[in-house]
């Protein structure tokens, strides 16, 4: 992502700004060497997710042959890509808060930037469009500086709300159960690891606490779905 390149892909922009400066080259020369070690993150947490496809697909396919029922395993697939591209957004937000709209918009260049570039690697750019509604849907429209806010505010109620919903419909109306249960375990257990990706521990798997916290959140669901849920998704605060 060089700074050539960067202009070209916001010729919008530049022309309401008037023409290319010296001024404007340095100031965004001197952005992307403070970003520069971001984009490596991304780039380095969209492989991790793209690297774990099979293996999403062989939990799913073990999920199916344990319950001996069926999954819309395309729908469950493109639901938990969103949910971790949103929780990407999130966590990095909380770790280098936007103090502008520039810089707002400059992170977010970053992290589509690497996103760009790792799909396109893979032939995959048809992602980007299902992913950036995604991220619509949960930021309830456009993430810009006025809705950041309440985004990263109303983020834990929104994935509490969102991880048994995606259960529920990706089970085909399912509600409890041994297969409902299975999917969400796979969803928080994978969420949670790819925390420990964007923090870049020594070892991404769940500690034996870890995965006994996420089935105690699930088993209590039954009785207080929404609290259990949100406790969760504020421990990966």
């Amino acid at each position: 992502m060089g700074i050539l390149n960067w202009f070209s892909n916001n010729k919008t922009q530049s022309s309401k700004n008037g023409k290319i400066t010296a001024k404007k080259v340095l100031d965004f020369a001197k952005t992307y060497e403070e970003l520069k070690p971001f984009f490596a993150l991304f780039i380095h947490c969209f492989k991790s997710i793209l690297d774990s496809e099979k293996e999403i697909e062989q939990k799913v396919q073990e999920i199916q042959a344990k319950t001996q029922q069926n999954l819309k395993e395309d729908q469950l697939f493109k639901e938990l890509w969103i949910l971790r591209y949103v929780c990407l957004h999130v966590w990095f937000f909380d770790l280098k808060p936007p103090k502008s709209k520039t810089e707002l918009s400059d992170e977010l260049l970053v992290i589509n930037s690497a996103l760009k570039s790792v799909l396109k690697e893979k032939d995959k750019l048809d992602y980007m469009s299902w992913l950036k509604n995604g991220l619509f849907e949960f930021a309830d429209g456009e993430l810009n500086f006025n809705s950041l806010k309440s985004f990263r505010k109303n983020f834990s109620d929104k994935l509490a709300d969102k991880i048994p919903h995606i259960a529920f419909e990706c089970t085909e109306g399912r509600l409890g159960g041994e297969l409902h249960d299975f999917v969400i375990e796979m969803v928080m257990t994978t969420i949670q690891e790819d925390q420990k990706v964007f923090s870049m521990t020594d070892d991404n798997a769940l500690t034996e606490e870890e995965a006994q916290n996420i089935k105690k959140a699930i088993a209590e669901m039954s009785e207080a779905r929404h609290k259990a849920g949100e406790d969760f998704m504020n421990s990966l605060g």
